[in-house]
């Protein structure tokens, strides 16, 4: 059809659909405060599948954006503790009593770092989404401090990550049985995205010595 920006639209299609879910979801939050008996289950699913259709949009419009250098950041000093507190209390929310959400902070930690909030809280919720699938009873939020970097982590207590997403390049979306790739490739975009002083951020993969994955999003 001349003269349809089809990426374009894409991308405002993307935005409605959001905010349909969004609408979709408070409906969702009032039908469970109603506690109407036999449907907890039920709407805690329907929440969760909600929230990770809505990530996984802003993650592909993210990706849209940044290839055509349309991305804006929003490089501002957080606090990485207070914004860990909040991913909790988010990641609370999903699990619904389901699983335990633990928080650990180093006590080097830097008080203030520069980052992208909006940005590496949907990498982060990327890796969340995957620990709610697998995870056992347990999921930790951690962030401490490597090589003058500061890691942001997120570790279950489940089977852990198959060996070969661990050899996986993340620069590319590789398609499994665990899902289409795009999540791990947007965190790594997201990563990149963060330069300082000639250092670039980077997602490293592994597992915990007692099993468990453990996603990091390491940040310059």
């Amino acid at each position: 059809m001349p003269g349809l920006d089809l990426q374009g639209l894409t991308a405002s299609s993307i935005h409605e659909l959001k905010n349909l879910l969004g609408q979709l979801t408070l409906s969702l939050d009032e039908i469970a405060q109603a506690n109407c008996p036999g449907v907890a289950d039920q709407v805690d699913g329907a929440r969760f599948a909600c929230r990770r259709i809505a990530d996984r949009m802003v993650a592909i419009l993210t990706l849209y954006k940044l290839d055509g250098g349309k991305q804006a950041f929003t490089m501002d000093a957080h606090s990485p503790s207070d914004f860990l507190e909040d991913l909790r209390g988010e990641v609370h929310a999903l699990a619904a009593g389901r699983l335990t959400v633990d928080l650990a902070c180093a006590a080097d930690l830097s008080a203030f770092w520069f980052f992208d909030r909006e940005l590496v809280q949907g990498a982060l919720m990327n890796a969340v989404h995957n620990a709610l699938q697998h995870a056992h009873s347990r999921i930790v939020l951690a962030a401490d401090m490597e090589d003058g970097l500061l890691r942001f982590s997120v570790r279950d207590d489940g089977a852990g990550y198959p060996a070969a997403l661990l050899q996986a390049d993340l620069e590319t979306p590789r398609p499994s049985e665990r899902g289409t790739g795009l999540g791990l490739y947007f965190a790594q975009a997201v990563a990149s995205a963060h330069e300082n002083k000639g250092r670039t951020g980077r997602v490293v993969l592994g597992n915990a010595p007692r099993g468990g994955a453990k996603f990091s999003l390491l940040l310059p």
